[in-house]
């Protein structure tokens, strides 16, 4: 049995349960005041839908460029699959660099194939936590200071 089938089709049993356990989880209100904050640092528009508009990676990309600059020197800007899952895994290195704990990352296939997006939520909001005025910035990059 190839492990690709389990990734595929309807979920069942004990796997559609933890499913709709972590749906359940996902927080529109948090992901509203995500996409705010996101687009506010980067100057980039994520579209109507969440998912769809970071998977690509690059606005993430660029979001840590933003907050450590040059954590991430290439973003790929192709729409081939294993570029934007490169993009993906670069942001969590820099994600990683930037000093965020282990346990709240997601994986790239958490958001690029929305397997995951409660522990994708976790992730940017712990991030959005972790960021703090640095000497040099502005406070108004500071406005992150309700997520602490």
């Amino acid at each position: 049995m190839s492990s690709t089938q389990f990734n595929k089709g309807p979920s069942y049993g004990l796997s559609a349960e933890v499913k709709n356990r972590l749906l359940s989880k996902y927080d529109p209100q948090k992901e509203a005041e995500l996409r705010t904050w996101i687009e506010g640092l980067t100057g980039l528009s994520i579209g109507p839908d969440f998912q769809k508009g970071l998977k690509d990676g690059t606005i993430l990309c660029t979001l840590m460029n933003k907050l450590q600059p040059g954590s991430v020197p290439k973003i790929n800007r192709s729409m081939q699959n294993w570029h934007q899952l490169e993009n993906l895994s670069n942001f969590i290195k820099a994600m990683v660099s930037y000093g965020m704990n282990p346990v709240d990352l997601f994986e790239a296939n958490d958001l690029f194939e929305s397997g995951n997006m409660t522990q994708v939520q976790v992730s940017l909001l712990a991030l959005a936590g972790k960021v703090r005025p640095r000497e040099g910035q502005p406070p108004a990059q500071s406005h992150t200071a309700r997520w602490m």
